[in-house]
């Protein structure tokens, strides 16, 4: 027993280790590499300069770009990329399906056609925190509506909730598209509509940083006071209740964490979809079901998943593909390998 707890502890601990590596290796490129070359010690000293630990003089152009350009982009990055993570280990928890995520079960959607509507309106214009607002409230909306179809007399079945999503997809598809069509009058509106809905991470700044983080934060934060409750309700929602899991109050208020940090997510980045797939489905498979290290693990992988995304698309690729498009090509393909991997699951006529 002594024996395979520390290798579970090493285990966790060297996977640790990788992780924050990679995110440590991803942020000194990210920051580091660009369309403008700046010398390795010059980043050091304005990212010291910045956090007052350097006095020396640094360039007023590098330091703009390095600071206020590079910088927030890669902590929107780390932010959202962790934020999806942690919102599809929440739904995959709750509904004890591993096909869960905020893109499956309409969430992302939702999101998406709030922003869409507060960007044609002109609302987002004048407010940077008007955006998040709506994709906050209609993430919200859309949990709402498929939790209710998917429920009857108490009883939520996993079948309905995923064809509730699909549904839901299709329906705030066609209702993004049609927000599109008539955009394109205002060809100005239209382009970032659509800009936005592939997925974006140009042009962020430290405003981008103050909407996303206190969302993730409260939400993070928030989901700690459940992460027992979490665990338990995976079984059944029996023995949640035989345990004392109040189960209406947990699953309600997990339900509106992972809306809130799934909003709060969208509303700087865009649709960027599968990562609340991918990273919790990887991370359960090496360190199991545990939400108490589940969650941070996974949140470190689709942080690192978004990250490395940005910097394919941003210093690799030449053509402007936009980091959404990037990580649907890797979900698409990743999502059917689950479907037929947990095909057995599901009840057919």
């Amino acid at each position: 027993m002594k024996t395979h707890f520390n290798f579970l502890f090493n285990k966790e601990s060297s996977l640790f280790v990788v992780l924050v590596t990679l995110l440590l290796l991803g942020g000194f490129f990210a920051i580091s590499y660009g369309s403008w070359q700046i010398e390795v010690n010059h980043v050091f000293q304005i990212v010291l300069m910045k956090l007052g630990l350097y006095s020396g003089v640094v360039d007023k152009i590098e330091t703009t770009i390095v600071w206020d350009g590079r910088m927030p982009r890669f902590i929107v990055a780390f932010l959202v990329g962790s934020s999806l993570a942690a919102a599809g280990c929440i739904m995959q928890g709750i509904f004890k399906n591993p096909m869960a995520s905020p893109g499956v079960i309409g969430i992302s959607s939702g999101a998406a056609l709030g922003a869409v509507i507060a960007i044609y309106l002109g609302l987002a214009a004048k407010s940077l925190f008007v955006l998040p607002l709506f994709a906050i409230i209609f993430s919200l909306l859309t949990l709402i509506m498929v939790f209710s179809i998917a429920t009857s007399r108490g009883h939520t079945s996993i079948s309905t909730l995923l064809l509730a999503g699909i549904a839901l997809n299709l329906i705030f598809g066609a209702l993004t598209s049609f927000v599109i069509t008539l955009s394109t009058r205002e060809f100005d509106v239209g382009r970032v509509i659509v800009t936005w809905l592939m997925g974006d991470l140009n042009n962020r700044s430290w405003e981008h940083v103050h909407i996303v983080l206190p969302t993730t934060a409260i939400a993070l934060i928030g989901t700690l006071f459940f992460m027992k409750d979490l665990n338990i309700l995976m079984i059944d929602d029996e023995t949640a209740a035989n345990l004392g899991v109040n189960i209406k109050l947990a699953r309600n208020s997990l339900l509106f964490l992972s809306s809130l940090i799934t909003g709060g997510a969208i509303a700087v980045s865009g649709v960027i979809g599968f990562v609340g797939l991918i990273a919790p489905h990887i991370m359960r498979g090496l360190i199991g079901p545990d939400n108490r290290k589940l969650i941070p693990f996974a949140g470190l992988l689709g942080a690192v998943f978004v990250i490395y995304a940005d910097l394919f698309v941003r210093l690799i690729f030449k053509v402007d593909l936009k980091i959404g498009i990037l990580t649907s090509l890797m979900g698409g393909p990743f999502f059917l390998y689950l479907l037929v991997k947990y095909r057995k699951r599901f009840e057919y006529m």
